[in-house]
């Protein structure tokens, strides 16, 4: 009777000791399918490219038939076959780190940096060709900066929690047409640099460095090379902005109900302001013929507004859309028109402050903004089962194309502004 008790004892434990390892095992499998499905979503798998015109419809496309996904059939139609992309194009479905345009006309490309893998690729707005041109892993790209000449910057965090910069350069020749891709070689620049920008054509550095008694902004070379302290603050968190001009735009980092300042940092580091004090301010500047066109946006207790004002003496004029200076670009023709991503319905109380968060995200309509008359117009809203809440805005030189991230997924989008 004993050993029976034992054997039923040790049964007992065999049995106990197999369904904990079938339980610990299906719960590993389930974590693994998890964290893959959670990279897919992140990298965009699964999504649909939309199509249509300002008015939400189907734009030159015939009725669905039975038992076919028109949006799926034409997304596959107009990723590198040759035919013309719908009028707003989802080029990238994995998440984007910055873009810049290149060329114009005929010779028009897009160029952007995947987020995922810092590979850089390239898109050709008529043709829909989508092709990469670099090879070298950057994973974890949060942030990309892209120059006429060829320069690629790309931030990214190390295993020690610090912010680096690497900068490379690759041809600025067309290369969609062109299966191949090129090792990205280059170096990196000192780490932690909070905040940075890049002039569009040299690739010239201004960025900010935070210390223990402030921040400390430092002009550059592309390369990191000849570094000169030209500006020193208190403040650490400032959004700089260089002109093609060389100008360089400091402005405060925006908070709802927070003052703000703008200032133009002069060549000798003294500070000139731009703007200031107004509550929650983005700012959007452009140079113009003795000074700056600014179209600035002010946040307080939710309530937004946005302003345009021609030149630095003109009289800033209210424009009848509420939005952020952050989801609007200048054009860079003669006459100082902006475009804007615009929220549709009556965002939330706390939009600001949220939205820099990615807590809360806005449906938003595009609209066209002439800042000499202070007049608005909405070009184009996306069809009614796409919600697009636009970011980083960018206008091609001839006023053809505009690009923009989708703050919801980092996805990269075009729209042709002309059917």
């Amino acid at each position: 009777m004993k050993t029976r008790t034992i054997i039923e004892y040790l049964l007992a434990v065999v049995v106990v000791l197999i369904l904990g390892g079938l339980a610990g095992w299906y719960f590993f499998l389930r974590t693994q399918t998890n964290t893959l499905n959670m990279q897919s979503l992140a990298r965009g798998f699964g999504a649909l490219v939309p199509f249509g015109n300002a008015d939400g419809n189907a734009l030159n496309a015939p009725s669905p038939s039975p038992g076919i996904d028109w949006a799926q059939k034409s997304a596959s139609a107009n990723t590198g076959r040759g035919q013309r992309p719908p009028q707003l194009w989802q080029v990238a479905t994995n998440p984007v780190a910055g873009a810049i345009f290149l060329g114009s006309s005929d010779e028009l490309r897009l160029r952007y940096v995947e987020r995922a893998s810092g590979y850089v690729f390239e898109a050709n707005p008529e043709t829909g060709q989508v092709a990469r041109l670099t090879n070298t892993l950057m994973p974890k790209t949060y942030e990309a900066f892209l120059t006429e000449n060829g320069h690629v910057f790309e931030r990214s965090l190390d295993a020690a929690g610090n912010i680096t910069t690497f900068v490379g350069t690759i041809s600025t020749t067309t290369r969609t047409s062109d299966s191949s891709s090129q090792t990205l070689t280059g170096s990196n620049l000192t780490k932690n640099i909070a905040s940075m920008s890049v002039h569009p054509v040299s690739g010239a550095l201004f960025y900010i460095l935070r210390g223990p008694d402030g921040a400390i902004g430092v002009n550059a070379e592309w390369d990191g090379q000849k570094q000169k302290n030209t500006f020193g603050s208190v403040i650490t968190s400032w959004r700089p902005t260089t002109f093609e001009d060389g100008r360089i735009v400091l402005t405060q980092a925006a908070a709802d109900g927070v003052l703000g300042y703008a200032y133009e940092l002069k060549k000798d580091g003294t500070m000139s302001p731009l703007l200031g004090p107004i509550p929650g301010l983005t700012l959007r500047a452009r140079s113009v013929p003795g000074g700056s066109a600014l179209l600035w946006g002010q946040s307080d207790r939710g309530t937004m507004s946005l302003f345009a004002q021609v030149s630095q003496n003109a009289a800033p004029v209210r424009v009848p859309v509420r939005t952020l200076a952050d989801k609007c670009v200048w054009s860079s023709g003669k006459d100082l028109v902006a475009y804007c991503g615009v929220p549709q319905g009556q965002p939330g109380q706390n939009f600001l402050d949220e939205w820099y968060r990615g807590a809360t995200h806005s449906s938003d309509a595009l609209w066209r903004i002439d800042a000499s008359a202070g007049t608005s117009e909405m070009v184009f809203t996306p069809p009614s089962n796409t919600s697009i809440d636009i970011e980083n805005v960018l206008v091609d030189s001839e006023g053809n194309y505009i690009t923009f991230t989708n703050a919801v997924d980092k996805s990269l989008w075009l729209l042709r502004l002309e059917k």
